[in-house]
């Protein structure tokens, strides 16, 4: 995060990168734990709809932006020491109270016993800036190797007037999880988490009951929430099946404290799935030419539907899980993941799970649906093709790019990023974030992904 208004966001994780002790992977890190690779499947298939529970959008919305479903954080005491004042593009309607004074990462509520606290929401990773706008469903690539564990409170390099805040119990339970969460990096931090609570009853042990990492490396992309409708598996390799409400809260293990806290988050997030299903992909901001548009739509429609559905009137979507051999995009992801088999196992007989919920995990990727393609930049479920017209011209796919993605970077013609930007850099010739495969589009003339690139703008 780099916009001032988010600075509070990072004081916890400030601290950890500042403190003694910190180890980083492969410096007197823990064994890892199963790391197999997932089976691979013989055949594309389709991935059957399961019914989805109902819940209120609106209200989905306003916990979404104001509630405290994650039960710990950072007293407001302290916190708004490490705030800046609010830039109007980082403001959203519908944040009320002290939020609407906040960075939208934190939402800051009151508990039972009457603290205040400011504690982290899901618009860390579920929102993004685009042309100078906030749109709240829209992601960016997050990074999966592991962080610096050993968080601390180190009062020797705590800014003035911090301390007394990050010595309290409060932020200390806080960072006491955190620690745990950072072993596995941000994608991994769930499973993490799991490992130190009992299966059963959800209660908090500062002893892991088993080894929650993998060996997954590199970037993994993180879809729009606006195609959430259309998913009966929620996550890139086809695994987030059965009742999406309990995948969605994955990251309360956080803070929960037992079963009859998360039976309460599981009525919240109800309302929030439902409002993550109501959202609708921003359109196209720029003029098309949409007689070529239509000359495209009928190349989509011979040489892309049978995967990534069709659009319009008629609009249907297979939720096809092709194999990492076929697709040819890069397999670790679909091969690792970022839960290994332990994990897994904690999750699909786990009471925060129960019977309607479960990772089904194989060496394969789900074809997405494409609205809102236009906004989705990076591309691949790794993010390591920066540009559509990239992914449509396997020979238009830089080795190395600027993830800039700052306000002025998008490329509305070739949508997506621009490459003569300043940023840190995207190699794709680190394991994890090869932008081989998919180079179905290449058998077509220059012509003809011109005419399919101004089709899918419309999406």
């Amino acid at each position: 995060m780099t916009r001032p208004a988010r600075l509070a966001a990072l004081a916890p994780f400030l601290f950890a990168l500042l403190a003694p002790g910190c180890t980083w992977p492969g410096i007197g890190s823990p064994p890892r734990g199963d790391t197999t690779p997932w089976p691979t499947p013989a055949d594309s298939v389709d991935i059957p709809a399961e019914p989805q529970r109902q819940g209120d959008p609106a209200r989905g919305k306003a916990a979404l932006l104001n509630d405290g479903f994650i039960t710990m954080g950072i007293p407001w005491s302290g916190f708004q020491l490490a705030m800046t004042p609010l830039l109007p593009e980082d403001t959203l309607p519908g944040r009320t109270g002290r939020n609407a004074s906040v960075g939208y990462t934190f939402n800051v509520w009151t508990r039972d016993d009457g603290m205040e606290i400011a504690s982290p929401n899901c618009l860390s990773c579920h929102a993004a800036m685009l042309g100078g706008k906030l749109f709240i469903g829209l992601g960016r690539p997050v990074h999966a190797p592991a962080v610096p564990s050993g968080l601390g409170t180190n009062p020797a390099v705590i800014p003035l007037g911090l301390k007394s805040f990050a010595e309290s119990a409060e932020y200390t339970a806080f960072g006491e999880h955190l620690v745990d969460t950072q072993q596995g990096g941000t994608l991994m931090a769930s499973a993490a988490l799991a490992s130190h609570r009992d299966q059963q009853t959800l209660r908090w042990s500062s002893t892991q009951a088993f080894d929650a990492h993998t060996d997954l490396e590199g970037w993994v992309d993180v879809p729009p929430w606006w195609r959430t409708k259309k998913k009966t598996a929620l996550y890139a390799n086809g695994s987030g099946r059965g009742d999406h409400v309990h995948h969605m809260m994955n990251m309360t293990l956080l803070s929960v404290a037992d079963v009859d806290e998360a039976r309460k988050l599981d009525a919240t997030f109800l309302d929030i799935a439902a409002f993550l299903r109501s959202i609708e992909p921003p359109k196209f901001p720029s003029m098309i030419d949409t007689g070529l548009a239509s000359v495209g739509e009928a190349l989509y429609v011979s040489s892309c539907a049978s995967c990534h559905g069709t659009y319009g009137a008629n609009e249907s979507y297979p939720n096809r899980l092709v194999p990492v051999d076929e697709v040819g995009t890069d397999p670790m992801h679909a091969q690792r993941f970022w839960l290994n088999r332990e994990a897994v196992s904690w999750f699909n007989g786990s009471a925060f799970y129960g019977e309607n919920a479960r990772f089904d995990v194989q060496a394969a990727y789900v074809a997405p649906p494409l609205d809102g393609i236009w906004a989705t930049a990076p591309f691949f479920h790794n993010g390591s093709v920066p540009t559509l017209e990239g992914v449509l011209d396997s020979s238009k796919r830089p080795a190395l790019w600027p993830m800039s993605f700052g306000v002025n970077d998008y490329d509305l013609v070739h949508v997506g990023w621009k490459l003569d930007t300043l940023g840190a850099t995207y190699d794709t010739r680190l394991p994890g974030l090869s932008n081989g495969g998919h180079t179905y589009a290449d058998a077509l003339t220059p012509t003809e992904r011109t005419a399919l690139l101004e089709y899918l703008k419309t999406l």
